[in-house]
């Protein structure tokens, strides 16, 4: 379905915008008579407007939707990581929580840092050399 609607807006772009753009440059001519703007400005209502607004739309709904997913996965995100909170007694790895979400490891390191900074958590190297988070409960 997305890629219907990339095709459809980039079509309706590729028609309205070029109307559009001539029906300006006719405006802009001072040689153009009355009746060449007024038939431009019934081009630019019934041709360039129509396709444009509709393409316009296909892109803002896209966008919209694209907008909805990020939402939901950055919930999915945060649930996983209160839960491993919760579940491990406020201890977590970066190894771990990236598997666990699915994340890059640089990903999961750069979530449990803003993390630690929202909710004052402290993290200390391991005797491995590793890092572990430590979030109040």
């Amino acid at each position: 379905m997305k890629l219907l609607q990339k095709i459809a807006a980039g079509v309706c772009l590729l028609v309205g915008v070029p109307i559009v753009l001539l029906v300006l440059v006719e405006f802009i001519n001072p040689e153009a008579s009355v009746q060449d703007k007024s038939d431009a400005l019934a081009a630019l209502i019934f041709l360039g407007l129509p396709p444009t607004a509709l393409g316009s739309w296909f892109i803002y709904s896209l966008y919209r939707q694209h907008r909805q997913t990020l939402d939901q996965h950055n919930r999915a995100i945060e649930r996983m990581f209160l839960e491993f909170v919760q579940t491990n007694q406020g201890v977590i790895s970066p190894v771990l929580f990236a598997t666990q979400t699915n994340l890059s490891l640089e990903e999961a390191k750069r979530y449990l840092d803003e993390k630690a900074m929202q909710l004052n958590g402290l993290y200390e190297a391991t005797e491995a050399g590793g890092v572990i988070y430590r979030f109040p409960l």
